[in-house]
Parts: C-alpha cells; structure tokens; sequence
C-alpha cells in the first residue's frame, strides 16, 4: 500500500459492501465485525497490482468469502470436538447419577444444544487474540509454548490471553451454569 490516503479511500469506497456481504453470509454482528477487520488487515498487506483496483470490489468480496469459508470450516472442527468430548462426557455422568435417563429424551438433547449453543457463542464473543490462543489451546491441543512459537509472541502473553479469555467464559457463562461449577480448561473441556 502506498499511502494512508489510498487505504482511506479503498476503505470508504467498499466498507458498506464488505460488511453487508459479511454480516449476510454470518448472520451475526460480532462473527460479521470479526471478518471485516480481517478483510482490511488483508487488503492492506495483499493489495493487488495498479491495473485491478480500478475495481476492488470483486476482489474484496472473494476475501470475505474465503474467510467466511475458513471461519465455518474451524467451526466445525470445534464443534465436534466440544460435540464428541460432551457426549463422552453425558454418558458417563447419566451411567453414574442416572441409570435410566435415556440420551435420546428430546428435553435432555434440547437441554443440551442449548448449553454448546450458549458456550459457542461465548467462545465467538472473545476477543480475537484471546479466542485464537483458547482455540489453539483447547480445541487444536497445542501447549502454550508452541502458541508462542507459532504466533511470534511471548510465552507470558499467551498465559495472559488464555487466563484472560477463561475468566471472561466463566463470567459470561455464569448465568448459564444454575450449579455454579467452574469452567475448567487445560487438559479438561468447559463444564457448565
């Protein structure tokens, strides 16, 4: 990018394209903001050559898709990570307190999507570097010392971060858990 002026203009010229485009796709303000700052951050280190920005607007669009398309793609992954650990974790407490609560009663399943509902969208609520290093941490099983070999932070940084956002999921989790149990991360999934 050649100037901060050039940026402005790009920016001024397509930001209401680029959020519609995101917000419709996610249907969700915060995931929407999320994808939009990451389409800036791209446009400024991958602006293309003199010759395509006479009309960026294919391009930028086809940045919010393939975000969008990466953003779904480690949603799935988290979900059935929390979605395999949770069951695994269901039967084991129904086979110990409740012999004969059957896992197919649609209370107990509603019950239960509501809960990995409300922990998901918790998670989509963090901010960005600390839903990254939780991520990185719970869901893909790094430890923090290769987070911090992989981001380029310090090791520190990510402890903070990771203390940061499970403070904040327990906190906005709290109305959720009737029981008042703690969230429990390192090693163990959230537990609400």
């Amino acid at each position: 990018m050649n100037s901060s002026a050039e940026f402005d203009e790009i920016y001024d010229k397509y930001k209401s394209d680029v959020f519609r485009l995101a917000y419709h796709l996610t249907q969700n303000r915060g995931e929407a903001e999320d994808m939009f700052q990451e389409v800036w951050l791209r446009v400024v280190r991958h602006l293309p050559d003199q010759g395509i920005r006479k009309n960026l607007k294919p391009w930028l669009l086809t940045v919010v898709l393939n975000l969008h398309r990466d953003m779904l793609r480690k949603k799935r992954v988290r979900r059935m990570f929390f979605l395999d650990r949770k069951k695994h974790e269901i039967l084991e407490a129904s086979s110990a307190e409740k012999p004969d609560v059957s896992l197919s009663d649609p209370a107990e399943r509603a019950e239960r999507a509501a809960t990995w509902r409300n922990i998901n969208q918790a998670i989509a609520r963090l901010p960005e570097s600390q839903r990254r290093i939780f991520v990185l941490k719970e869901i893909e099983g790094l430890q923090q010392a290769e987070i911090a070999g992989q981001l380029g932070i310090p090791l520190g940084t990510v402890k903070s971060l990771m203390h940061r956002a499970v403070k904040r999921l327990q906190r906005d989790l709290a109305a959720h858990n009737p029981k008042g149990e703690k969230l429990k991360c390192d090693a163990k999934i959230l537990s609400v």
